[in-house]
């Protein structure tokens, strides 16, 4: 497909255009809304785009080309925040994933005073319980700690490996965050659609899952062989009990 052929959205309408960058900044909030996307995410985009000036919220898009893999691309995300931290450094940042859509006025970041905000998901790992970080939206301050926390987030991509997304790299730096500042994101401002629980006042539509994903394949094929480890044990000790003469 060249360049000049429009891209269609999921009902067979043609998409609207963005350039490369795209701001608006009439809505008079001390924020702004920020959103990456590459190509395939035009669709999704829009439809946030559409939610923002709808409630009359400052927002800047940017579009990137999709990355060698799902999982590398995610890592552009550190490299856009920071990116918004400092090209609008009189405002704060409010970063959305593109899929995402606002439903409500953002009334929780009115005089947020922490240099982030972030959800926090309780979960465990076995018996182990503990605190996945979900970056779908993420609140930074353009404050000395809130600048500090979105160049560590970029920074970190020295330690990413091949399936490394951008939440993990949160983890990764977060031993140098030292003196930067957390509230907890209401699970409303972080809703997932097809979950239960509150009403959303920003609601994110997982639009990766149909993405194929590296890390997904590995952990379904680590499944399958101990699935498979398992049944050629049981097979092996029926085997055994067969063909041995057990002596009292």
């Amino acid at each position: 497909m060249d360049d000049t052929t429009p891209m269609l959205s999921s009902t067979g309408e043609v998409l609207e255009e963005l350039p490369e960058e795209y701001a608006w900044l009439e809505g008079g909030q001390s924020f702004i809304a920020c959103g990456f996307y590459t190509p395939n995410y035009l669709e999704q985009i829009l439809s946030l785009k559409k939610s923002l000036e709808e409630l009359g919220i400052n927002h800047y898009f940017k579009r990137y080309e999709r990355a060698a893999t799902w999982e590398a691309t995610t890592r552009i995300k550190p490299v856009f925040v920071n990116h918004c931290i400092e090209k609008f450094s009189e405002k704060d940042v409010l970063y959305l994933d593109a899929d995402a859509v606002v439903r409500r006025p953002l009334t929780f970041f009115e005089g947020q005073q922490s240099d982030i905000s972030i959800l926090f998901h309780p979960t465990k790992v076995g018996n182990t319980p503990y605190l996945r970080i979900a970056a779908g939206t993420v609140f930074i301050k353009n404050s000395e700690g809130g600048r500090k926390f979105a160049r560590l987030w970029k920074d970190a991509e020295k330690y990413a490996k091949l399936l490394t997304l951008d939440e993990d790299l949160i983890y990764m730096a977060f031993g140098e965050m030292a003196g930067v500042s957390i509230a907890v994101l209401p699970p409303s401002y972080s809703k997932i659609f097809d979950k239960p629980g509150v009403e959303p006042v920003i609601e994110h539509f997982q639009a990766s899952r149909g993405q194929f994903k590296w890390r997904r394949l590995i952990r379904r094929a680590r499944r399958v062989g101990l699935i498979v480890g398992g049944v050629a044990v049981a097979a092996f000790i029926w085997w055994i009990s067969q063909h041995i003469a057990w002596v009292d």
